[in-house]
């Protein structure tokens, strides 16, 4: 459940309410703003106190975010000349040819060689090609990552599903199926396995607990350092593809 709220301070938020959560929190996320989440049951009256209290925090990341924003006009004009997944050591190079068409084709023309080809003209067409590679990629790399994991650390899962995601890096549902962010694909080493590790440890515990946490640092003993990082993550995502 989702609604949209606008107040004089802070900026405009989204009010999501989340069955899971026991207790209100803040977050700020790229291209969406400030969201307030709210367990089922708290009043909506409380929602203004609520952002007076964190007003410090909310006009300090707000500041932040804005510093490193581009803008989707930016981004709409950019399109890459290489994608690199260091994690996995993959390297792609793009060839650009224009043609008569409506439509965007994206071939491979060797080992680590795309062309698209068709409209390139249209960049937003072009970026919509290039993520359905991006997720088919991911498909190829970050389930057999995950699978490795789970079996090192003596914890399993029922699927896995890749999503190109705006706000969540990942998610696990009551019956272990994990969905990852293909955007994993551009995050360190050690980002891409604190995730991973974070939702194997959902199917264990399908919250935040003390004992979630615990679990995690058995196999994380950097899990806070880790956990700080994630927060500025999107930063590795590049321009072309995050106003997506």
């Amino acid at each position: 459940m989702n609604q949209i709220a606008t107040t004089s301070f802070p900026p405009p938020y989204t009010l999501q309410v989340n069955a899971r959560a026991k207790y209100p929190r803040l977050k700020m996320v790229p291209h969406k703003g400030l969201v307030v989440v709210i367990p089922v049951g708290f009043s909506k009256k409380h929602i203004p106190d609520l952002l007076k209290q964190h007003e410090e925090w909310i006009r300090k990341i707000e500041h932040h975010f804005e510093a490193h924003r581009q803008t989707v006009e930016e981004a709409f004009e950019v399109l890459p000349n290489t994608i690199t997944f260091s994690t996995f050591n993959e390297a792609w190079q793009l060839n650009y040819h224009q043609a008569a068409s409506n439509s965007v084709r994206l071939t491979m023309q060797g080992e680590g060689q795309l062309l698209l080809s068709g409209n390139i003209g249209e960049t937003a067409l072009c970026r919509q090609v290039l993520t359905k590679w991006l997720n088919r990629r991911a498909d190829v790399l970050l389930p057999p990552r995950l699978t490795q994991l789970a079996a090192s650390v003596g914890m399993c899962f029922s699927t896995t599903t890749m999503r190109c995601q705006q706000s969540r890096w990942g998610s696990c549902s009551s019956k272990g199926a994990i969905t990852l962010n293909s955007k994993l694909l551009f995050l360190p080493e050690e980002l891409v396995r604190h995730v991973m590790l974070h939702e194997l440890c959902h199917t264990l515990h399908m919250n935040h607990s003390a004992a979630f946490w615990a679990e995690v640092a058995r196999f994380d003993p950097q899990w806070k350092l880790h956990k700080r990082e994630m927060k500025d993550a999107w930063k590795f995502v590049p321009r072309w593809l995050t106003a997506l």
